[in-house]
């Protein structure tokens, strides 16, 4: 494989820091649900909740999926509550001085963080991209594609969850509709998830 490829095959496959599973294991554990799940993962993925890595080190998101997975299979809506978990602790340190700077240019509402969300994701994964569509001054949609192989449904309730939490932060009361499948293939997925606020 050349060195082109092997970047290309980087930039599109799903990773994230590895505070990610810091995040995870701790929502596991508050909602005591670790021992549960450490019992049905597959050995590679338990030894990352055991061992957890460095915390800004990008690790590839697989472990993280199949965490995922399983706690969709218990009830979609603990994906979610993970999803809204992550971005609550993520947005508190590692992209906090990111929403600082967007806040400061475009204000602190839940449109411009809708905007910026490439931004946001970027710091903290890999393999996501996303575009906002205003529908009205306090509704729109996001639209996520995800690359790097097949999609399984919890991720896209992570996401909403991810997403639920822009309304605190912009100091809004807002809802995420469930997410809307456009794709979903063995290249990755595209879903829409409306937003709304007062």
């Amino acid at each position: 494989m050349t060195a082109a490829a092997r970047q290309h095959e980087s930039e599109e496959s799903r990773g994230c820091l590895g505070t990610v599973y810091r995040v995870t294991a701790d929502f596991l554990v508050e909602r005591k649900l670790l021992d549960e799940v450490k019992a049905k993962l597959s050995p590679a993925s338990r030894r990352m909740l055991e061992k957890l890595p460095f915390p800004f080190a990008w690790q590839d998101a697989a472990a993280l999926e199949e965490i995922e997975r399983l706690l969709y299979a218990k009830s979609p809506q603990l994906a979610t509550d993970l999803g809204f978990a992550a971005a609550k602790y993520l947005s508190g340190s590692v992209v906090a001085p990111v929403l600082k700077m967007a806040t400061s240019l475009f204000g602190r509402t839940p449109d411009a963080f809708f905007r910026n969300l490439d931004r946001f994701f970027s710091m903290v994964v890999r393999g996501f991209d996303f575009r906002y569509e205003a529908d009205g001054e306090k509704r729109g949609k996001v639209i996520a594609r995800i690359h790097g192989g097949p999609v399984h449904p919890s991720l896209f309730q992570q996401l909403k969850g991810n997403l639920g939490m822009l309304f605190p932060l912009s100091g809004a009361t807002g809802s995420v509709e469930e997410p809307l499948v456009l794709r979903s293939d063995d290249a990755g997925a595209e879903v829409v998830l409306g937003v709304r606020w007062e």
